[in-house]
Formats: structure tokens, sequence, C-alpha cells
């Protein structure tokens, strides 16, 4: 084979992954999407005296690029050279995850190789959930947020597990092409194995999907989604926010009943910061529990940007707090979440997964470097802090229990998990998806939303300052949705979940066993050559016999 068609090959993989992402391609294609990429690996494994370590990685990196820029190109429309930050580090580090996976196999022989690739890719994206340099937005399991009636199995293994689906059927597929030449046995023992691992999930996925649900009639609480559309480039810190919550408040007054329980509003509807320390007399909150008070029992969720002064502080009292132009103290800033209604001082969460190089704090050099690379998205001015624990909001007449999720925190499976084990019954979902304008960004993660739904068993209410704000139901599937860039509402009812699933109970096992597994073999692979070398390297000194 070609060093050209081999190149080709590589972009085959890279277009087919990518597609998995799009609106018109169906996210299963990652069953069969990594089968160029394991038969370059084949051709160079079976030559290797034309081929060296640098070759794999050399051939390999044009497609792991060409993936991630399929998936993750709408990132331009912020930053251009964050764009290219995120996907040279994500196509580096993929890249070299099959080579590693390839120096198994050249030690070790296939089974350890193929076993090596499927380890080392889930540590890999264990590693994307927990690092503040990588995103989790591209693991392979998220690819399949388009498919949820095949699955249903999530409420088990998590995005994890449809990780691990995607990288076995890809090689038993190879295993099945390479073979079928010349051992015919073997080929069709390989796709008989293939066609197992593919269909029987699918199958029982679909059976749980179509498994008729228990009636729960009049159980659930009336909802109201607000969707005020305030494009975050021109509007969002152009109008006036007393305005800006004025028009949301009238697109919500015309859909309100006094059956109406919740009303839910998008991430930062409230822009200018509010001090905690005195929040219940600030004028966006009384504005807010005063409009609570016309309705019957009715709860407020919405998104707000707070803080908290520390004063006496001589330093910095926590790793985000900041000095600012807001108090000569040392305060902390927060992407908050809060609820109000007529009588009750407001509960606030912060969102605790941060967006990368936007709302976290690095070392000052990185801070300096990522404000270079970024434009003010809401958190580059200070960045923001966190909490250490899930917040679940109680309402204050039903008593069911809803847990805010803010934006990017949806694209994190245990953590969401983590709210359904404090008491959610539900999930709000509150986002600005804005910033991303009219690309596949916005797209992608309102399909996040679905799979949150499957893991944790709880319906979900996405609301979106530009869409696509809905309506999930527990098993992903989309009852009601708004249009993409309108102002609009949603009304509807949520019924409260309590089941736990096996996924909330056990959390990412997949990845924290691949995570384990992962240095095991390393050092039982690589560790006796590495201490043969140290022992030639540094030789043991003969004794003086003198």
């Amino acid at each position: 084979m070609r060093r050209y068609s081999l190149i080709a090959l590589s972009a085959a993989g890279g277009m087919l992954s990518g597609l998995a992402w799009s609106e018109f391609c169906p996210g299963l294609i990652l069953l069969v999407s990594f089968v160029p990429w394991l038969l370059i690996e084949d051709h160079l494994y079976l030559n290797p005296g034309k081929y060296n370590l640098n070759s794999c990685f050399i051939l390999l990196l044009p497609g792991f690029v060409l993936f991630n820029t399929i998936v993750l190109s709408w990132i331009r429309i912020a930053s251009i050279p964050a764009a290219i930050a995120v996907i040279t580090e994500m196509s580096f580090l993929m890249t070299l995850v099959f080579c590693l996976a390839h120096s198994v196999r050249k030690k070790a022989g296939r089974t350890a190789g193929y076993a090596a690739l499927t380890i080392f890719w889930l540590a890999f994206e264990n590693l994307s959930l927990h690092s503040s340099f990588l995103t989790p937005w591209i693991n392979l399991g998220n690819g399949l947020a388009k498919n949820i009636l095949f699955i249903q199995w999530y409420d088990i293994t998590g995005v994890a597990g449809g990780s691990l689906w995607i990288l076995i059927s890809n090689i038993f597929l190879t295993l099945f092409l390479l073979n079928r030449s010349r051992k015919k046995r073997a080929a069709l023992t390989y796709a008989s194995l293939w066609l197992m691992i593919t269909a029987v999930p699918a199958a029982f996925s679909v059976s749980e999907y179509s498994r008729p649900e228990e009636s729960k009639e009049g159980q659930g609480s009336e909802i109201v989604i607000v969707q005020p559309n305030f494009d975050p480039y021109t509007e969002k810190f152009s109008i006036p926010f007393e305005q800006q919550l004025d028009t949301a408040l009238k697109i919500a007054e015309g859909m309100l009943t006094d059956s109406s329980r919740w009303l839910i509003f998008p991430e930062t509807m409230i822009d200018d910061p509010v001090n905690e320390a005195d929040a219940g007399n600030n004028k966006y909150i009384l504005t807010l529990r005063d409009f609570a008070a016309g309705y019957n029992d009715l709860n407020i969720i919405a998104g707000l940007v707070s803080y908290r002064i520390y004063p006496g502080s001589e330093k910095a009292p926590t790793r985000s707090a900041r000095l600012t132009n807001l108090s000569e103290h040392y305060a902390d800033h927060y992407n908050s979440a809060f609820r109000i209604d007529a009588i009750n001082y407001p509960s606030i969460y912060h969102k605790s997964r941060l967006v990368p190089g936007i709302e976290m704090h690095y070392s000052p050099f990185l801070e300096k470097v990522t404000e270079w690379i970024l434009p003010d998205m809401g958190g580059t001015m200070w960045g923001y802090g966190t909490q250490d624990s899930r917040t679940c909001f109680i309402h204050s007449a039903t008593g069911h229990r809803i847990a805010p999720v803010i934006c990017y925190e949806s694209v994190f499976g245990d953590f969401v998990a983590g709210s359904v084990r404090e008491g959610a019954e539900a999930l709000a979902v509150i986002t600005n998806d804005g910033w991303w304008k009219n690309t596949k960004g916005y797209y992608q993660h309102l399909g996040y939303s679905s799979l949150r739904a499957i893991e944790t068993g709880r319906p979900v209410v996405r609301c979106a300052n530009t869409g696509i704000s809905c309506i999930t139901d527990k098993r992903g599937k989309r009852l009601q949705e708004t249009e993409w860039w309108t102002a609009g509402s949603l009304k509807g009812i949520i019924v409260p979940e309590t089941e736990i699933t096996f996924y909330v109970r056990a959390g990412d096992y997949i990845f924290n066993a691949a995570s384990v597994a992962c240095p095991v073999i390393l050092i039982y692979i690589f560790g006796p050559e590495m201490i043969r070398r140290m022992r030639r390297a540094f030789p043991p000194k003969k004794p003086d016999r003198n």
C-alpha cells in the first residue's frame, strides 16, 4: 500500500468519524468509522522494516486533525486561535493513543495491541473529563446522542459504554476484513462476533425504549421555559439589563397560568453582578420575586452572575478570588443559577465545570495567553469560582427537586449524576449557545441533554437564550422544542422521577477501570526494557580490590 493511499485512508477515517456529530448523518457510523485507521495500523505492523513509530504518527495525524476539525470547527466563531489550539491538542493526543497501542502490539502481539488501544482510548477520554486543558466534547460515546433508540443502556454504562461499544465494533469489523480473503473460517467467526456486538446492545435498547411506561398522571408540574433571544455579540451587553429582564417577563406572561409551578430563564439572564451577601435586596431579584407573587406557588429559576466579597483578607482566600474594580477587597465571581419564589430568600448554585480558558483561572502566564487567544465571553475578565457540592432547588410548595445544570456542565455525565445522588428528581439545563451562532456547536450541545436524561433516568428541561430550548423525557426523547435564534417560550409537564439508575450509583466505572489498567499495561510491557536500559546506562560499580 502506497503512502498516498495510507494518507487517503487516514482522511477517510476522519471524515467518517466527524460525520457522526453532523445533523444529517447517524452517529452509528462510528461503529465502522475507525476501520480505516485500524487498517493503517495493521499495514504498519506487517511492514516493520519499511515503517517505524514516527510513520504511525505521521500517517494517522491528518485523519485525527480532520476528525477534530469537522466536530470542533465551530469554536472559530469565538476565536480562531482557540479553535486551532483545541483541535491541535486533541488530534495530537488521539494519534498518540494509537501509536502507544501500536507499540504494545509490536511487543506483545495483536490481541494485546487491540486491548491496549481500547483501554488507552478510554483512559484518554477519562482524562479529558478531569483536565483543565482538554475537553470531553468529542468523547466517542457522545457521538451517539442522536440515536437514543439504540443507547438506552447508557443508564447502566454512561457514555463510556458507548465509547467501548464503538471501539470493540471497529476492532472486530477490521479483523473480519483482514481475514476475509485468506482465512475464511476466521473471517466468518469475526463477522458473526461483530454482528452480535452491534446487534445485541441495539436490540436490548430498542426493547427498553418500547416498554410501556407506568402512568403518572397528576404527579407532574407545569413548567414554562422562556427563550429571550438576545444576541451575545450585539445585544446582550448593549441593551440595559432591566430592559432585557422586562422583555423576558413579557414573554413569560403570555404562557403562565395559576397551574404553572416552574418558570425557567436561561444562563446569565441577570448579567449585572449580584452581591450574594445582599441578594435578597437586589433590584433584579426583587423584580422576579414580585413577578412570582402574581401567580399561585410559582418558583423561578434563572441564571445570574454573582459575587462574594472577602473583607479583611490580605491574601486571596480561594484560588479563584481576585481584586476587582467592584471592591477594594478580594472577591469571587460566579456563573450562577438561583431559585426564587414570592416569600423565601433566593437559593444560589455556582457553576462548577467551567469552560477551559474562558471561565477558569490558570497561572498568571497562561491567563495572559488565554486573554490574547479568547475574547471576553462573560468570564475572562475575572474568571469564575466554583463550589464543591451539587445543589438541588426545592419547590416551595410541592417539594419537587430540580438540579440546575449550567451550560458546559451538561457535557459531564458523572458530574450531573452527582446531582441525582443528592436527590434531584429532574434536571434544568440553562445555557447561552448564541456565542457559537448558527454552527454545529449549539446542535451538538442540545443532544448532550438527551444523554444526561438517559443516564440519570430524569426528565430534562433545557432553557437556552437563543435556542434550542426543549423538554426531554427520561428516555432522551425531545417532546417539545423551540426554533433556533427566535424569541419564544414552551409550556409542558415534567414528572419527577425517583428511581436511581445503575450509572448514577456506580458513576464512570468503565472510565475509572481503564485509567487504572492503563499504567499497569505500560509498566508490564515497557517496564522490563526500561530497567535493562537503565542497567546498561548505569552499570553497577565493581568493588575496588585495592
